[in-house]
């Protein structure tokens, strides 16, 4: 009996052993991956997206928008690849996405540190990518690196920390040296601007040439985008009075003469107007709002980097798809028919970009990107705090859909949009944007 108690005393002796053992050895220091779907926090890519709009509000000239969208999309890209190994069941968008190669592999049973990969690449992606980066600029990228770096090695392992480095290194560069193959071309030498009824052509006051004619020729992310379907428009363009087009029209130019103060404001906040130091370039206000709600949401860093990373296709793909159908129709703009057929001396209350009308750039890209968030987090009410730094309220919405259509009306009201060109864009854009979130990111063999 005594040896079958002494038995017993060892075996839980052995037991407790075992236990402590176990408890240690998830408190040690250098994580091992996978960790930041359920771990790392997603802070430090929250400061690199403010830091990137901090440095684009007062980068003069200000980036041309549809570059602008283009870019963050490979930052979002990006992102996602710098810390998806440590995201359990993850896949690679270059499984994904249209004639992109394969990503750096990390070493096999050594220990990364996902948030200090996500600061090396999106450090490296910005100063790769974001244009006209002054001395002061780049030293902000690199004090904000530098910072992250210190933080870090209070809990982590200098070897930890250079390996992860030098991964999130090795994704950015890949990225970036992709992102130099995708004949992205916004230039119109050689165009020819196509003559017919109802044809664009280019506005006031500046009547500058078209932008990105040939956008439709560069590669976009996702290989459907390549065929996506050209909608026709609801009705044919006419002269007549009578007919649906100028009454469409004419729809512009009433809602104009009659602006309210508070739909002037609309039209001011979705244009992000006021010039260097005042608003922001695109996709900035976008690029906030997401950030605010993943920040409002918890967002650990494995799902805010597959969040940017959708919404970044979202940038790049919309305006290759909504430039598509712009040269397809060249669709002339409302102060062009209204100054020929209604009232010469109109002008729309915001200025008339130089590109055709059909569809919309502003609504084609708030729409899907939208549609992705509500599809992770449902259609929930969302507040834009995006001017708050100067003193504007925060704007309310009863879902992430009201915020959608308010920013398509504000075209309408700013006159540089017919109205059915922001429903079928809305509408275009909704389902765009369910493809985008439908895109499979966890491996078939789970």
């Amino acid at each position: 009996m005594q040896l079958l108690l002494l038995k017993n005393a060892q075996g839980l002796k052995l037991f407790i052993v075992i236990i402590v053992i176990g408890l240690l050895s998830g408190c040690v220091k250098d994580h091992p991956f996978p960790s930041p779907g359920t771990g790392e926090p997603a802070t430090v890519v929250y400061d690199w997206y403010k830091l990137a709009m901090r440095i684009q509000l007062h980068t003069s000239p200000a980036p041309i928008v549809v570059k602008n969208n283009r870019d963050y999309g490979y930052i979002g890209v990006g992102l996602y690849e710098a810390v998806r190994p440590g995201i359990k069941k993850s896949v690679s968008l270059s499984s994904v996405l249209y004639q992109m190669p394969s990503m750096p592999e990390p070493e096999t049973n050594e220990n990364y540190l996902w948030s200090a990969s996500a600061n090396a690449a999106l450090a490296s992606m910005f100063r790769q990518l974001l244009g006209s980066l002054t001395d002061a600029n780049k030293a902000s990228i690199d004090s904000l690196e530098n910072a992250y770096n210190n933080r870090f090695k209070l809990n982590t392992s200098d070897a930890v920390i250079t390996r992860s480095q030098a991964y999130g290194r090795s994704v950015a560069t890949t990225i970036y040296n992709w992102s130099t193959t995708d004949n992205f071309n916004l230039s119109s030498a050689g165009y020819v601007l196509p003559v017919f009824p109802g044809s664009w052509v280019p506005t006031p006051p500046a009547h500058a040439n078209p932008l990105g004619p040939f956008l439709k020729d560069s590669r976009p992310f996702l290989q459907s985008s390549l065929t996506a379907a050209i909608p026709p428009l609801p009705f044919p363009y006419s002269e007549d009075s009578s007919s649906e087009f100028y009454a469409a029209v004419k729809d512009v130019y009433e809602v104009a003469k009659a602006l309210t103060p508070e739909q002037k404001a609309i039209a001011n906040f979705w244009a992000d107007v006021g010039g260097v130091g005042v608003g922001y370039p695109g996709p900035g206000h976008i690029i906030s709002i997401i950030t605010g709600v993943l920040e409002k949401k918890g967002a650990k860093l494995g799902q805010a980097a597959e969040i940017y990373a959708r919404t970044g296709i979202a940038f790049k793909d919309a305006f290759f798809r909504v430039w598509k159908i712009k040269y397809q129709h060249n669709l002339l703009r409302p102060i062009t028919y209204i100054n020929q057929h209604i009232d010469s001396t109109w002008q729309s209350f915001l200025i008339t970009p130089p590109y055709p009308e059909f569809t919309s750039g502003l609504a084609g890209v708030y729409t899907p990107v939208m549609r992705v968030l509500t599809r992770e987090f449902g259609d929930i009410p969302v507040t834009d705090n995006t001017y708050i730094w100067n003193g504007s309220a925060p704007r309310q919405y009863a879902s992430f859909t009201k915020l959608a259509e308010e920013a398509a009306i504000s075209r309408l009201y700013g006159g540089i949009h017919y109205r059915f060109t922001q429903d079928l864009s809305l509408e275009i854009g909704k389902k765009f944007g369910d493809e985008i979130a439908n895109i499979n990111l966890v491996s078939p063999k789970y």
